[in-house]
């Protein structure tokens, strides 16, 4: 997996955000800080059933992760 440039990070986010709005399982977006440079964090409360997260969004990494709830501090 290749990582990305945070403003190429900042780019495939936006792209993303707008393909999964309305999701009902989506939790939010952000970018994630991985060892060889940036990505895009999809948290989700449950995998979706029909619609596929891709793995990467023009070249940027995309990490997916299952959570129960967000919690604002």
């Amino acid at each position: 997996m290749n990582a990305a440039t945070l403003e190429q990070a900042r780019a495939a986010k936006a792209k993303l955000r707008a393909r999964l709005a309305g999701l009902p399982e989506l939790r939010g977006i952000g970018i994630a800080f991985l060892p060889e440079g940036c990505g895009v964090k999809v948290m989700l409360e449950r995998l979706p059933d029909a619609l596929v997260i891709p793995e990467e969004v023009d070249g940027v990494p995309v990490v997916v992760e299952i959570i129960d709830e967000l919690t604002l501090l």
